[in-house]
């Protein structure tokens, strides 16, 4: 009977720990992979914009008026120095020096320029002083020849007719002659007067270009005109000013003194998503400075007009969402990542991004527990965000799946979805 007992039991339990070979021959442990249970509940579409935080008031640092226009045709200037971003100033502190060099060179110039037109005044008065002189005398020598004609004149009372008619046209002649010089000497007056007029309105042009280089090389020192903590500009490259960064009338921008008070995130949307944006979305705000951290945000303003992403090859609108500090210290220039939620979807079926892999010929798949089995389940999903995939089919609430990769995933099953 014994005998009998042992022939059953040896072939049941080779069977036995046939079978539990074969199941820890296709299944991971446990403790190898993180597993995850599929979930049901609200997913979140998401559209994720990278910006940095900004102040919606602040008093801008420029470069020198004069600078903006053209006055003194300087088109750009480098900066030689500036402090430290996140110094903290009060109004008329030190905040940059720009290069004086290119100042200097035209007050050179200027310099050179003056005293061209100094000595052109002095020449012109001169030329002008020797010109209507000599015409004054030639009028008075003329108003002589009409006085000795009148008298010639007069005396030709007792000649004959013959005479007399000739002292009358001497008379007329020295007239005109007189006239004529006269007319002469206004004429040369007035052209004399206004080439000294001319060179004098140069003279003061260019005395008053002298003085504004002369008060420009003043304010090549940059002061801060209000108090506040400096936050550097950026150039028209989206670059932030540094020593050597050049600034013109159309990035005059050095610094501000931000408000902190109105920070704000300011997000770039990609033009394909930026349809489904609008005020009043709630957003997650990620800052670089706090990795821990995570922050809550609400759209204020979306852009109008698109534009070129400084780098990049595509199109992006301008966001604008407010930021709860949630008690940090936050500064502009600090870069965020904005996911805004732009849907929520209920009794949606969910899977972490992290346990959805990607196969050539499988597309979306997972490594899905069955029992004490692990098989390759494809998947089909129909949303995503920073953190889930939607499933539509391939899985449903309560199925385990792996996070990780298993090492022995080319022996795995693999279940497709039904057509």
């Amino acid at each position: 009977m014994k005998k009998r007992l042992w022939q059953l039991v040896v072939p049941v339990a080779a069977v036995i720990l046939t079978l539990v070979i074969y199941g820890i021959t296709t299944r991971e442990k446990d403790d190898e992979p993180d597993v995850v249970r599929v979930e049901k509940g609200v997913f979140e579409v998401v559209v994720t914009g990278m910006g940095e935080l900004e102040a919606l008031e602040s008093t801008d640092i420029m470069i020198p008026e004069v600078l903006r226009t053209n006055e003194v045709r300087i088109r750009q200037i480098t900066i030689t120095d500036i402090v430290k971003e996140g110094t903290m100033v009060k109004k008329g502190d030190y905040v940059a020096t720009l290069d004086p060099a290119d100042v200097e060179e035209r007050m050179r110039s200027a310099e050179d320029a003056l005293e061209l037109y100094r000595n052109n005044l002095e020449n012109a008065r001169i030329d002008s002083s020797l010109a209507l002189s000599s015409a004054r005398d030639e009028i008075r020598q003329a108003r002589d020849l009409v006085t000795d004609r009148e008298i010639k004149l007069e005396q030709s009372i007792y000649e004959s007719a013959a005479v007399q008619r000739q002292a009358q046209i001497a008379l007329e002649t020295a007239q005109r002659s007189l006239e004529q010089k006269l007319r002469n000497y206004d004429q040369l007056r007035r052209r004399y007067r206004m080439q000294v007029e001319r060179i004098e309105e140069n003279l003061a042009d260019q005395q008053e270009y002298m003085d504004k280089l002369i008060q420009l090389k003043r304010d090549l020192i940059i002061r801060a005109p209000a108090n506040g903590l400096v936050v550097y500009a950026r150039d028209g490259r989206n670059e932030k000013i540094k020593v050597g960064s050049r600034v013109n009338r159309w990035s005059a921008r050095i610094a501000m003194l931000p408000n902190l008070s109105t920070l704000q995130a300011i997000a770039y949307v990609k033009e394909i998503d930026i349809a489904k944006i609008r005020p009043g979305l709630s957003v997650r705000v990620s800052i670089d400075a706090f990795p821990e951290d995570q922050f809550s945000g609400v759209v204020t303003r979306v852009a109008n007009i698109g534009q070129e992403v400084q780098g990049e090859f595509y199109n992006a609108f301008k966001v604008e969402i407010k930021v709860d500090p949630s008690g940090k210290e936050l500064l502009p220039g600090m870069t965020t990542t904005n996911n805004i939620v732009v849907e929520s979807i209920r009794d949606a079926v969910m899977v972490p991004r992290l346990a959805v892999f990607k196969d050539s010929l499988l597309g979306d798949f997972v490594y899905k527990r069955e029992g004490l089995n692990l098989v390759k389940q494809q998947i089909k999903t129909n949303g995503e965000n920073d953190l889930y995939y939607m499933i539509h089919s391939g899985l449903k609430p309560g199925d385990k799946v792996m996070m990780k990769e298993p090492v022995k995933k080319d022996r795995l099953a693999v279940h497709h979805l039904e057509e």
